[in-house]
């Protein structure tokens, strides 16, 4: 009995080292690329720390992009890359089928909408001048007194009702005024995971990403093989390096 213990001790240290010699070779032999994220719920106390990711490349508008081809769930499809001068790499098409060059990022398909909708504000700040911005839904009306708050690229991160003393988390700008008009746009969307949508930082680390991310400065550093697969190799946090 005792040998087939250790011989199942024996197996189990070779699959964890191939594992461990398999990822070190996807992370050294593929190029590294940059994404941009914003981390969402940094902690789960049954398995330590973590970040829970998203990227432009997981919420998809296909009509912004022109796209018409019919996307269905659990569909694999090939999210094509183009860097941008801070050198990043952002969403430029999706497509189904494997392109033969060029930065693509391989994913599932986890929901498809024919009619999403989200909805375009017009504010009219004190000083006159009128600023539109989109959000996926409201809370408010038109001809109230709104607090937006927006992050480094200018998207919304939260509205609410403009009270006294009410300001925005530090790092994020701030914009109130009378709401003027509110519109609903319909689009098609889909929403797409690559298997680098979680990372485990070592333990406390997760709400020292959590208390930072507002700051809308953390990028992804992903190893990109040539057949499209992602594998996560660290954050970028505010120019700090998390392994």
């Amino acid at each position: 009995m005792r040998w087939k213990f250790a011989l199942l001790v024996f197996l189990q240290v070779i699959l964890l080292v191939g594992i461990i010699g398999y990822r070190q070779y996807w992370v050294e032999a593929n190029e590294r690329i940059l994404l941009e994220s914003v981390p969402v719920d940094p902690r789960d106390i049954f398995r330590g720390d973590y970040v829970t990711l998203s990227y432009d490349i997981s919420n998809i508008d296909l009509d912004t992009l022109g796209i018409t081809e019919k996307f269905e769930r659990n569909d694999i499809i090939y999210a094509i890359l183009k860097k941008t001068d801070a050198g990043t790499y952002k969403m430029d098409s999706v497509s189904k089928a494997k392109p033969a060059e060029g930065k693509f990022i391989k994913g599932r398909v986890t929901y498809a909408y024919d009619k999403a909708s989200r909805k375009k504000i017009t504010i009219r700040q004190g000083n006159g001048s009128i600023r539109v911005f989109e959000q996926p839904w409201v809370s408010y009306k038109v001809g109230d007194n709104v607090l937006l708050c927006l992050g480094a690229d200018g998207s919304v991160i939260t509205s609410r009702e403009a009270k006294e003393n009410t300001k925005c988390p530090d790092g994020e700008e701030e914009i109130t005024g009378i709401v003027q008009d509110i519109q609903e746009i319909i689009f098609r969307r889909i929403n797409a995971e690559y298997g680098i949508e979680h990372y485990f930082v070592e333990e406390g680390k997760g709400r020292v990403i959590e208390t930072a991310r507002n700051a809308r400065d953390l990028k992804i550093e992903v190893a990109l093989r040539k057949d499209g697969k992602g594998l996560i190799t660290a954050l970028y946090l505010g120019g700090k390096r998390f392994e």
